[in-house]
């Protein structure tokens, strides 16, 4: 009787670990849809303000948003880095970045070559674009010059698991801040695949690996963060407006700037377009160059306007912005059903 007893007693204590362990489980999986999804939406908020910083012809509102807009990239990646072995992290980073930028890359050159270049202010010969192309240099890039983040991130990336796998990450946050400590001090060449570029970045790589790594929690929507992230916006456009956005304070303006749209993601939590635009925010940076200029043209033409008078319009640069954006998610939605390693992904 007493065995019987001690076996249903062990028989309840198991059920209830295993409940309990299915409960972790299933409070670990819902806060990593959390974490994703804020970081889709940051990333979908990121993508829009670079189009607009691109199509927008304002100066007042290009230097606030290039303030902060690529280090927010960047940080976003940090949060999501896994330590891998260093061959395997490479053949995965050469199949989501290097794949995309050159096919992307070849694509627009030759569009590029054979009709755009006619109507563009351009000397650069096809043979030193091709040569910009293979070699990532921003210079070399004016096909599109946007592409020059890609390898510049490749490179940032896995640099930065090899210092893990070598040193660990304690050591791997030293040499990041010391590579964007000498960023500040000593100017750099341009170099090839955006080297000199990664000195400016890893750093904001390197703090979103560390503010991944502590126990972050979706903001209750109750809090009024609101209050926060308007400040820090207003914050960071007034060391923007007054050009604080070199040497160490540009860091600094751009940490301000990349803190409010964090706690605006996360706030937001779950928005499907902002979600959307997040996931295929790698090829939008691939292509929105030679689409906004395309609709620009078209939307001058009936209007009997330049193309500069266009985009220094606000209401017709945000017209511009909603068509860059639904030509790119329908290009990405053909792409991915055809040929979905263009953009880094299997059947």
């Amino acid at each position: 009787m007493r065995a019987e007893q001690s076996r249903a007693e062990q028989s309840r204590a198991e059920q209830s670990r295993a409940e309990q362990s299915r409960a972790e489980q299933s409070r670990a999986e819902q806060s990593r849809a959390e974490r994703l999804s804020w970081l889709d939406v940051l990333k979908g908020i990121g993508i829009i303000l670079v189009a607009i910083g691109h199509i927008y012809s304002n100066r007042t509102v290009f230097n606030w948003l290039y303030s902060f807009h690529m280090p927010l990239f960047f940080l976003a990646a940090g949060w999501v880095y896994k330590e891998k072995p260093i061959i395997t992290d490479i053949k995965r980073r050469i199949q989501t970045i290097v794949v995309p930028y050159f096919s992307f890359g070849l694509l627009i050159l030759l569009y590029w070559q054979v009709i755009e270049r006619r109507f563009r202010d351009s000397d650069m010969s096809f043979m030193n674009a091709l040569f910009g192309l293979f070699s990532g240099c921003y210079d070399n890039l004016d096909f599109n010059v946007h592409l020059w983040f890609l390898p510049c991130f490749f490179v940032t990336v896995v640099l930065f698991n090899i210092l893990v796998n070598m040193g660990g990450r304690k050591i791997t946050y030293i040499v990041s801040a010391l590579m964007s400590s000498v960023y500040v001090v000593l100017p750099m060449p341009e170099l090839p695949w955006g080297f000199n570029r990664v000195f400016k970045y890893i750093g904001f790589y390197a703090v979103g690996v560390i503010l991944a790594g502590r126990e972050t929690r979706i903001v209750d929507r109750k809090i009024r963060i609101g209050t926060v992230a308007v400040a820090l916006i207003i914050l960071n456009f007034f060391l923007s407006l007054h050009n604080l956005t070199t040497g160490f304070m540009w860091f600094v303006t751009a940490f301000i700037g990349v803190a409010a749209m964090i706690l605006i993601s996360q706030f937001v939590n779950e928005n499907r377009i902002l979600q959307y635009f997040g996931r295929i925010s790698l090829i939008v940076l691939c292509i929105h160059g030679p689409v906004y200029r395309i609709v620009v043209k078209i939307v001058s033409v009936p209007l009997h306007m330049g193309t500069d008078a266009v985009r220094e319009n606000v209401l017709l640069a945000m017209i511009v912005v909603v068509a860059t954006m639904l030509i790119c998610s329908v290009v990405y939605e053909v792409v991915v059903r055809i040929a979905p390693w263009m953009v880094g992904k299997k059947r």
